[in-house]
């Protein structure tokens, strides 16, 4: 059977969406938590706080991965649970606000359940949250006002328990606006717990 032209790109096509799903599910991440004092957070993490007045007694993290170290800074505001995430040397990289799954509009909880539903054979969501990415004066001002930056970049971050066949993994899922997924990660515990609140 010869090869036309007009074939090469489907089977090109093809063999991307074969390797992106290979990438999808070979993804692991590994996060080790620890509670740390304020003296031990980078000064330029501390100093996205000043005059957000109505945040107090935040705890701070340090998070150790594969290849990466982060620092987190957890509070409730207006008795919702936020987490602002920041690199090695005090840059913002994220602010997420913990929901639950009825709190999202109906297409996208349906999107993400037939999404879920596909990928496991049962499912359950332990942790569901949103996440904004965008420039620093954006994020602060979005936390100080609490008003949606128009700028921002909103994904859907979820923890799941995901059963497939006979194994039972945890994985972490980050879904795009409307509901596509963006990264799935395979979560792998190195005899450490995962903090809470």
């Amino acid at each position: 059977m010869k090869t036309t032209i007009k074939t090469i790109p489907f089977y090109l096509l093809f063999l991307i969406s074969i390797v992106f799903s290979i990438n999808l599910q070979a993804q692991e991440k590994y996060e080790r938590e620890s509670r740390i004092k304020q003296k031990d957070v980078p000064t330029e993490a501390l100093r996205f706080f000043d005059s957000i007045s109505n945040i107090n007694k935040i705890k701070w993290y340090k998070e150790e991965g594969f290849n990466k170290i982060s620092f987190e800074a957890k509070f409730k505001l207006n008795r919702t649970k936020y987490s602002v995430e920041f690199d090695s040397l005090g840059n913002i990289e994220d602010i997420e606000i913990e929901v639950d799954l009825d709190d999202l509009k109906t297409q996208l909880k349906d999107t993400i359940s037939t999404q879920l539903n596909r990928n496991c054979n049962s499912h359950k969501i332990t942790k569901l949250q949103i996440q904004y990415t965008g420039n620093k004066a954006d994020l602060w001002h979005q936390l100080k006002h609490q008003a949606i930056n128009p700028n921002t970049i909103v994904h859907y971050e979820l923890i799941v328990k995901c059963r497939q066949s006979k194994d039972v993994n945890l994985f972490e899922y980050l879904f795009s606006e409307i509901g596509k997924i963006v990264s799935v990660s395979k979560i792998v515990f190195k005899n450490s717990s995962h903090l809470e609140y």
